[in-house]
């Protein structure tokens, strides 16, 4: 008689444990994210992030959207916590609600405030997965002349991630030439700099890079180091920052020994440009200098200049300008420097 009492007891509390798990669900499903357009139109699903005026959106209806700031009267955002960062450099915690048009509600624990939509810098949910936080370019170029039998290709990857306060910029490009003789690692770079965010202006960073030039004689060059970056410029179409830090260098001349125990100082300036009411142009330039501290004097620079126009909505035609320098070049009878200027096909996402 014990037991089924014991039982009975049971199964109350049991079907209250139940209700209470799919009230939580039921509450998740219906926690939707919803962009209101200056249009009338809305569109529900979840707001992945916001940044440089681009809106990174899921929907079940559409494929993943990058949508215009300008296009939006309004939003909501709840389906995550989120950390929110202003072009007034303030940071809070919490979610978006909706508000009238040109603005929108931050909502946190203790307070809601009430700003306009253009004042948003960032927005990046917390407690969502690694690809759910990266968003770039690829980009990919191929010309080919039949008198000469050459052809050459061209590629251009600007990878980003951002969480909230972990971030990091990966680019990678090449120049590849093919012809009777063979193929021809004309050009190789690669740039990786992940930072943690101590505020809206400052960065701790790590730095990774490789590099080749055939023109400037550089077989492999490899990068290592740490800085800091402070992003002086921060507005609803354009950004800037500059990067400063100490490096150790490994680099070999082509049919020569890898020489390593080489340190230098790496400054970095980078810009960003946003015209998005019209197919989202954008400009993108990096220019760096290297100062090398027991090598003599030596001055390298490396950087591109990127200028991106969308066809559609996730596709744009890419040029881009590169440029190297090295007043002392691994081997004498090379040049000190190099540029070019190429053209491709991007896809973003």
């Amino acid at each position: 008689m014990m037991e089924e009492t014991g039982f009975l007891l049971c199964k109350p509390a049991g079907l209250l444990i139940l209700v209470l798990l799919y009230g939580c669900y039921s509450l998740r499903v219906q926690s939707t994210d919803t962009l209101y357009f200056k249009s009338g139109l809305q569109l529900s699903g979840e707001l992945d992030h916001l940044e440089r005026g681009m809106i990174s959106f899921s929907s079940d209806d559409l494929d993943d959207q990058d949508i215009s700031t300008y296009k939006i009267s309004t939003l909501c955002a709840s389906t995550y916590t989120y950390r929110i960062t202003t072009l007034l450099h303030k940071v809070y915690y919490g979610t978006l609600g909706k508000a009238d048009s040109g603005m929108v509600k931050i909502q946190t624990r203790q307070d809601t405030l009430l700003i306009q939509l253009k004042e948003l810098s960032t927005v990046a949910s917390y407690d969502t997965g690694f690809f759910h936080n990266l968003s770039g370019t690829v980009a990919l170029g191929y010309v080919f002349t039949r008198s000469a039998s050459l052809g050459i290709l061209n590629t251009y990857n600007d990878i980003r991630y951002f969480d909230g306060r972990i971030g990091a910029d990966l680019n990678i490009s090449g120049i590849t030439g093919f012809s009777e003789d063979g193929t021809k690692r004309v050009r190789e770079y690669a740039w990786l700099v992940p930072g943690y965010y101590l505020n809206s202006h400052w960065q701790v960073n790590a730095i990774f890079s490789y590099q080749r030039n055939l023109e400037l004689g550089t077989a492999r060059r490899f990068i290592e180091g740490a800085g800091a970056t402070y992003q002086f410029l921060l507005k609803h179409h354009m950004d800037a920052g500059v990067l400063a830090g100490l490096a150790t260098v490994q680099e070999s001349a082509f049919q020569g020994q890898l020489k390593t125990g080489r340190f230098e100082l790496p400054l970095m300036f980078t810009y960003n440009l946003y015209l998005l009411r019209d197919n989202n142009f954008q400009l993108q330039l990096a220019q760096g200098a290297f100062f090398g501290l027991n090598e003599g004097g030596r001055i390298r620079e490396e950087g591109w200049i990127r200028a991106a126009y969308n066809i559609i909505s996730t596709f744009s035609v890419n040029l881009v300008f590169y440029n190297s320098f090295d007043n002392q070049p691994p081997l004498k009878i090379f040049s000190r420097s190099d540029y070019g200027l190429v053209f491709g096909v991007g896809y973003s996402f």
